[in-house]
């Protein structure tokens, strides 16, 4: 008998629009194809979600019309920083803002007690570099470090720093000057650097 082994991946939606250039390289996960959760930058200017990268799948566009020329679906929120949770099955999305994200734990400057806030750094279009949250020069004690949205522990990252998960392990840091980088997509697919000085 053969013991063969393999691994499934979870079902991923990602988004393409205006503020990602049009690349689907922001993820959305979920466990069961219909619900799906991702943190992304959005504005009004229009986005889609799709299956499959490089508009290979399933496009959904207004009203999550599949016809190849739906039009773009537009938010009348502010453009920001937003946890997106799309519905498949009811063919709907909640947007849920998040103003900061933040560096807390022991190891940081201000323990557990409150979050040292990170700056966003948008998708810049000249270099195709992707977005993501900064806090440069942040000098950390050896300890722990966690990632936390809102200055609340609703939404938090943690666990392996290539593969960030929501309400995850503390991140063990040894002490010394860092750039911290967060790239704070789906589940599973977000990712911190360390880069220390």
């Amino acid at each position: 008998m053969n013991n063969l082994t393999y691994t499934v991946g979870k079902p991923v939606l990602y988004m393409a629009g205006d503020a990602n250039g049009w690349a689907t390289n922001d993820y959305l996960a979920g466990e069961d194809g219909v619900h799906f959760t991702g943190f992304m930058y959005l504005n009004q200017n229009g986005f889609k979600f799709c299956t499959q990268p490089e508009w290979k799948g399933t496009n959904y566009g207004a009203d999550f019309n599949t016809a190849a020329d739906a039009a773009n679906i537009t938010m009348t929120e502010e453009a920001g920083y937003y946890k997106v949770d799309v519905d498949l099955e009811s063919k709907s999305y909640v947007l849920t803002p998040i103003t900061t994200i933040g560096i807390i734990g022991s190891a940081s400057p201000n323990g557990w007690d409150s979050d040292v806030d990170m700056t966003y750094v948008p998708y810049n279009a000249e270099t195709k570099a992707l977005g993501y949250w900064e806090a440069k020069d942040i000098t950390l004690a050896s300890g722990e470090i966690k990632f936390r949205a809102n200055d609340d522990w609703a939404i938090n990252w943690g666990g392996d720093t290539n593969a960030l998960t929501q309400g995850g392990d503390n991140i063990s840091v040894e002490a010394g000057t860092y750039d911290i980088k967060l790239y704070a997509w789906a589940n599973g697919y977000a990712k911190c650097e360390l880069i220390k000085k």
